[in-house]
């Protein structure tokens, strides 16, 4: 909502809520991660902007900031850059390389064939359903993501694989019955 009275800098600092507690006031910690989540995902110059009127781009880097912010050993996302420039899409993959260096596992949901190839494992699901699990050179095959998205194998597009440590990647598609 345009009418969220909450700051960029407040929402990445719930992050921190589960250290600190609702009340209690931040730790000169607690403040140094806030600032580098807020600086790693470009976003410092609009902390003091309420979340509410950030635009497309800014608000899902605030979010992800926040899910950084926490620390914590695992970091669940649901499609962090759909819909991204490519430039909002670097930072947060980025960012999300920065966590996994730090020893935090990244399990990330995406219908974004290139992010999911550079994971260490993929998971394929088909109607909620797991329909492939492993590497992502043996996962997303052509043919098993058109099979898994009902589409033909044509129509889906080669992309070259790198490692990312500790991180699995969860390509997701539930179809249509129209």
């Amino acid at each position: 909502s345009r009418s969220l009275p909450i700051t960029v800098r407040a929402t990445v600092t719930m992050g921190r809520w589960a250290h600190r507690g609702h009340w209690r006031r931040l730790s000169k910690l607690d403040r140094k991660i806030v600032g580098e989540c807020l600086e790693l995902l470009e976003i410092t110059s609009i902390a003091d902007r309420p979340i509410g009127m950030l635009s497309g781009g800014q608000r899902p880097r605030a979010l992800v900031a926040q899910g950084l912010a926490q620390r914590s050993a695992l970091l669940l996302l649901d499609e962090p850059s759909a819909g991204l420039d490519l430039h909002a899409r670097r930072l947060i993959d980025e960012a999300l390389r920065a966590t996994l260096a730090e020893g935090t596992t990244v399990l990330r949901v995406t219908h974004d064939l290139e992010v999911a190839g550079r994971a260490d494992h993929c998971l394929l699901l088909q109607d909620g359903r797991l329909a492939g699990e492993g590497a992502p050179a043996s996962v997303l095959t052509p043919e098993r993501v058109a099979e898994a998205w009902g589409q033909s194998p044509k129509h889906i597009c080669r992309f070259r694989h790198c490692r990312i440590s500790r991180s699995w990647w969860l390509t997701v598609h539930y179809k249509c019955n129209h």
